[in-house]
């Protein structure tokens, strides 16, 4: 006679056994939702805001009656506190949770003694929430320090915009200075030399021994007097003043002659700041002067605009022979180098730079390139 066994006893599942691992489920859930809805807590609202709100889902996740956060002290400061509820009996009540020393941020969870006991999970979901709000506490922070740090530079562009328009306004205050003593003292003397002169070969006649001499002179003396009022106009053009630069850099090329012309200013550019129209203007003055005395040029083209990038740009273009900046040293001698250096520094104080090559079909192309900003020139 064989023994029975009953396979139905074998195999059925262990009741108790399938609700305590449903009820482990069901609280391993519980605890990924808690931790999901911090997070997302503190993605959607500022930390100071969000952490009086976690800090009471903390009190209540862990039967605590209240929840504290220490917060890691700034450079120079003391340690700030913040709280949520109240310990009703400090005599009895225990804390429940604390965070690991030298953690970013200390969480203390204080609670009756006999109160639900925190398990091994719940510590560890605690600690994960804890490295949360340090998380987003650093963030906040870095942020704060980022805009501190920001503002700080702006605050430094707008002094050192000032300085560049100050430095710039005494530059041209100087150069007026030199143009009125050059108008009222060398001008004056040369002029009336000139008139002294052609008086004085009128006098004598033709048929003077000393007349083509004296001629000679006169001449000499004329053509200083226009040298003088071309300097005079070049220290400080009124147009600058009244119309702007792109109107100044017009009544320059209009006085040009000799060679072809074309002029693309953008009459925009008459509404620059006035350090930038100044310092484009004096470097478009050396590039052309360039030009005229030392490319041999039959054409010449000056370009003024604005990209849409907000940056000021300057083209000066030739199809003479070209000033080869790398390639011939002996521009040296001819003092076009020590006008490059002028240019450049001008550029570097509007933070602009400035490039010299070939044109397309030959000559000189120059071009400078500056951000266009707003300045402040205090009195």
């Amino acid at each position: 006679m064989g023994l029975e066994h009953n396979t139905d006893t074998a195999h059925s599942p262990d009741v108790a056994e399938m609700r305590a691992l449903y009820r482990a489920a069901e609280a391993r859930a519980a605890r990924l939702r808690f931790i999901i809805e911090v997070r997302n807590l503190l993605d959607a609202q500022p930390f100071e805001t969000a952490a009086p709100e976690v800090l009471s889902r903390l009190a209540d996740f862990a039967g605590a009656m209240q929840a504290r956060l220490v917060f890691p002290p700034l450079q120079g400061e003391l340690p700030v506190q913040l709280a949520v509820g109240q310990s009703r009996s400090p005599e009895g009540d225990s804390i429940l949770f604390a965070s690991e020393d030298g953690a970013d941020l200390h969480l203390t969870l204080v609670g009756p003694s006999r109160g639900r006991a925190i398990d091994a999970d719940d510590r560890q979901t605690l600690e994960v929430v804890a490295g949360q709000l340090a998380d987003a506490c650093n963030l906040e922070r870095q942020a704060a320090e980022k805009q501190a740090l920001l503002g700080d530079l702006e605050r430094q562009r707008s002094e050192l915009a000032a300085l560049v328009a100050q430095l710039i306004q005494a530059q041209e205050q100087e150069r007026q200075r030199v143009a009125l003593d050059l108008h009222d003292g060398s001008a004056q003397l040369a002029a009336g030399l000139s008139y002294r002169l052609q008086d004085l070969a009128a006098r004598i006649g033709e048929a003077h021994a000393l007349k083509p001499e004296i001629d000679h002179l006169a001449a000499l003396a004329r053509h200083s007097v226009a040298d003088l009022r071309a300097a005079i106009a070049d220290l400080r053009p009124p147009e600058l003043d009244d119309l702007g630069v792109a109107a100044a850099l017009r009544t320059r090329l209009d006085a040009i002659d000799g060679m072809e012309v074309i002029a693309d200013l953008d009459a925009g550019a008459d509404r620059w700041p006035a350090s930038t129209g100044i310092i484009f203007y004096r470097v478009a003055q050396e590039a052309i002067t360039n030009v005229i005395k030392h490319a041999g040029a039959r054409r010449l083209i000056v370009r003024l605009f604005e990209d849409n990038a907000g940056e000021a740009h300057l083209e000066v273009i030739d199809d003479g022979k070209g000033i080869g900046e790398a390639r011939q040293p002996q521009i040296q001698q001819r003092g076009t180098r020590l006008g490059i250096v002028g240019m450049r520094e001008r550029l570097a104080l509007l933070g602009g730079r400035i490039e010299i090559g070939t044109g397309a079909s030959g000559g000189t192309c120059v071009r400078a390139v500056a951000p266009l900003q707003q300045e402040t020139i205090s009195a």
